[in-house]
Parts: structure tokens; C-alpha cells; sequence
């Protein structure tokens, strides 16, 4: 009769030794979901590119429309606490503002791929906008209208409509990433890179003020 002694303790099917941190698996999962869109998006691919397997990825997310579905969550989740900060601070809106466009700017640099996903999912009508996720979005862009709505009765904006400016501002934060084989071929550099972050914020910044009417 053998006591076992000695023997590795047998692992459940699909648990990795060294579990990968849920956000890594995300980020990778963004980044596939962007480039090749939900349907060609190979949950292998995945799996390799963060060393684990993909009974791995199973285990920790289901199926295939639920690690899509988390991944967009993850990354509007993540715009809306930026935006949700903005409204809520008790700062100056000119301060708040300089802010946010400085925040966003480093999210999306961080998450390459984040803008791409969310313009690929709108455009497509895929299943986490047309679903639950719908409401969210508009929630992100409702939260923004309010707070430059707010700028400019408090006399710090000076625009005649809310939500164009915000959706101006969103064209200047995700166009540039979204598409960013272009804009590394206008500028004839990478955009990804600490120096390339730190000049766009500054442009971000100016940008924004002044689609806001901020001297």
C-alpha cells in the first residue's frame, strides 16, 4: 500500500502551476479581440501569449463571449472611473479637465489596443454594445456631457453644446489610437513609447481646452 509520500499533489484539470493575474489575461485578451475582431480571435493565441493553456482560460472565464464580454467590461470600467472622478472632484473644471485628458491619455497608452476594441464593437454593433453593455456607454458619455455642462454654466467652458464637445473629445482620444499604424506612419515614429505618452498628453490637453472654449 503506498502512502503517496513524495508524490506531487495531482492538479485540478485546467489550473495553471503559476496562475496568470486576471488582468494580464485581459489585456492579452483586449489586444487579440481588437486586432482580429470576436470571430477570428483565437482563444489559443491567447492562452500561448500569456503561458497557460487554453483549458486554462476556460477555467477562469467560461467560454470564448464571456472573456469578450469581461475584457470590453474592463476597459470602459476603466474609462468610467476616470470620467467618474472628474465629475465628482471638488477642484476648478479647468483643473479637473487638464486631468482627465492627462488620464485617459496614459489608459490608453498602457492598453494599446483598448481604443481599437471599443470603436471595432460600436461599429460592429457586437454583442457587449448591443447588450448589457449598451447602457454603459452611454452612461461614460452621459457622465462627461454633465460635467462639461457643468463647466460652462460655472463659466470656466465656453461651448454651445455639451455633447458634440464630448464627442469631439472622444474623437481626439481614441481616433489616434485606434488607428495607430497611421498615426506611427504620419509621425514616422512609435506612439506606445514614454516620450511618445508624454507628447501627446500635451497635445491632448490643448486640444481639448480649446474644443471646450478654455483660453
Amino acid at each position: 500500500m503506498s502512502s503517496g509520500a513524495g508524490n506531487p499533489r495531482k492538479r485540478r484539470a485546467g489550473r495553471p502551476r503559476n496562475p496568470v493575474a486576471r488582468e494580464t489575461l485581459l489585456s492579452a485578451a483586449v489586444s487579440a479581440f481588437a486586432d482580429q475582431g470576436y470571430a477570428a480571435a483565437s482563444l489559443d493565441r491567447i492562452a500561448e501569449q500569456t503561458g497557460i493553456r487554453k483549458s486554462s482560460l476556460l477555467h477562469r472565464f467560461g467560454n470564448k463571449e464571456a472573456l469578450y464580454l469581461e475584457a470590453l467590461a474592463t476597459v470602459l470600467g476603466n474609462l468610467d472611473e476616470l470620467v467618474q472622478e472628474a465629475a465628482e472632484s471638488t477642484e476648478d473644471f479647468v483643473q479637473r479637465l487638464d486631468r482627465l485628458s492627462r488620464l485617459i491619455t496614459d489608459y490608453l497608452t498602457g492598453e494599446p489596443r483598448a481604443a481599437r476594441l471599443l470603436f471595432r464593437e460600436v461599429m460592429d454593433r457586437g454583442p457587449f454594445f448591443s447588450g448589457v453593455g449598451g447602457p454603459v456607454f452611454l452612461h461614460v458619455l452621459n457622465t462627461a456631457v454633465t460635467f462639461v455642462e457643468a463647466g460652462t454654466a460655472a463659466g470656466e467652458f465656453h461651448t454651445n453644446d455639451a455633447a458634440d464637445t464630448v464627442m469631439s473629445i472622444v474623437g481626439i482620444h481614441l481616433t489616434y489610437f485606434a488607428i495607430h499604424e497611421l498615426s506611427e506612419q504620419v509621425r514616422d515614429e512609435p506612439i506606445f513609447t514614454a516620450p511618445a505618452r508624454d507628447r501627446r498628453r500635451m497635445q491632448v490637453v490643448e486640444q481639448v481646452r480649446r474644443i471646450c472654449g478654455v483660453s
